[in-house]
């Protein structure tokens, strides 16, 4: 029988070629797709995870912006030890957000004040990779870290005094002078021209914060545990029930929708892609058949079972969806390959950046959590789409088929 089907798979050589094409093309489109929103939505989380929101937050449970806070934690030091016993967490530190204003002698401008430990800020997030101009914050209590648009707004250079300023906790105007000594570029106008850096102990004289601060950004060993090491934590701090600890899922709910977004439109067009891959499978079998009416008669009068017809023309279908797959497999794989060595240029890359650095080229990878069910979806629709054609075939009259011509 599989000789049989196989002859007949290649009877008509354009046809099965044009439906080998279309199974290939639209199987390969698929993994391609998959792969492209993979490479872009894991640079979007590693971005964001990696400039500002971390792994996990952990912070006061009554804050309703996460990413300003507005009320400190009182004594850190329980979170210091639970991040320090966790094994899961690669690093982690304490910090300070709040909006203020930095003034130089040609401008004022209000910015985002991002109040770190120098030491651990470094290992946790990506900015100092960012600086072209002098370097990250070191232990100096006095220096500040900024873009170069900003740098730019406030006409201001390297080794130059800056004023921060901001409310303090007991209601008075706070002020300390620092000194420029690092400028960052990461082609993100929000970023570039709104975030500013500078130490802890610096926020902490100038609001009169003590040793108080409001948020502690972690970075862990591995992201694909995050949700069982943001559990455990919360059971470490059981004790401190005004202290909550978040996910980066829970704490940039833009970047999730985002995501979902994406994924929605991917369905849409795997939906469309399944829906032609299934008509042109069924329409080569419903030609072959028409075609091998009369065959098919010669082989029933012959004695063969509506079974036996019913699964040739299963077994051919079968074949055809096999090629399709196995030709869909080697191009969508060799797609992925060569833009995940030489990068695939993304339009929407600078839309992108402009909120947050993203670069405009990314670099595909595999998606094989999808992609496997891409794979048996198509699959099991040339399936489907040969049933058909081989239910009217096995249905077939002896004498009708006979007269057919």
């Amino acid at each position: 029988m599989l000789t049989l089907a196989w002859r007949n798979v290649w009877r008509n050589q354009r046809r099965s070629l044009i439906t080998l094409i279309s199974i290939g093309s639209g199987l390969a489109a698929i993994l391609f797709g998959q792969s492209m929103i993979k490479s872009v939505q894991v640079q979007l989380v590693e971005k964001a995870t990696g400039i500002i929101i971390g792994h996990i937050r952990v912070m006061r449970g009554d804050v309703k912006d996460l990413k300003v806070p507005e009320k400190n934690i009182d004594d850190p030091a329980p979170i210091y030890k639970a991040l320090a016993a966790e094994p899961g967490v690669e690093t982690f530190g304490a910090r300070i957000l709040f909006t203020g204003l930095v003034s130089s002698p040609a401008n004022s401008k209000g910015v985002l004040i991002c109040a770190v430990e120098p030491h651990k800020e470094r290992k946790i997030v990506q900015i100092p990779k960012y600086i072209n101009q002098g370097h990250f914050l070191t232990g100096n209590p006095h220096e500040i870290v900024m873009g170069d648009k900003l740098a730019e707004d406030l006409d201001v250079r390297l080794g130059e005094k800056l004023v921060v300023m901001a409310q303090a906790t007991d209601g008075s105007l706070g002020a300390e002078a620092a000194r420029l000594v690092g400028i960052y570029h990461t082609a993100s106008a929000t970023f570039d021209g709104q975030i500013i850096y500078v130490p802890l102990e610096l926020c902490q004289q100038m609001l009169a914060m003590g040793n108080k601060v409001n948020d502690f950004i972690v970075r862990v060993k591995n992201i694909q545990e995050v949700d069982s090491i943001r559990d455990r934590l919360a059971r470490a701090l059981k004790d401190h029930p005004a202290v909550k600890v978040y996910t980066w899922r829970e704490v940039d709910h833009e970047l999730v929708g985002i995501q979902r977004f994406q994924n929605a439109i991917l369905f849409v067009v795997l939906i469309i892609i399944f829906v032609i891959v299934s008509l042109g499978i069924l329409n080569t079998l419903l030609m072959s058949l028409f075609e091998r009416i009369r065959e098919f008669g010669v082989l029933m009068a012959m004695g063969a079972k509506p079974r036996f017809i019913l699964r040739l023309v299963l077994l051919e279908s079968f074949l055809l969806g096999l090629m399709g797959l196995a030709l869909g497999l080697v191009v969508g794989s060799i797609l992925i390959l060569y833009f995940g060595k030489t990068g695939l240029p993304l339009p929407i890359g600078d839309a992108i950046s402009y909120f947050m650095p993203f670069d405009s080229v990314i670099y595909m990878r595999f998606a094989w959590d999808k992609h496997w069910v891409s794979i048996v979806a198509v699959f099991v629709a040339s399936l489907i789409s040969g049933l058909i054609p081989a239910l009217r075939a096995s249905r077939l009259k002896v004498a009708e088929a006979l007269r057919h011509v």
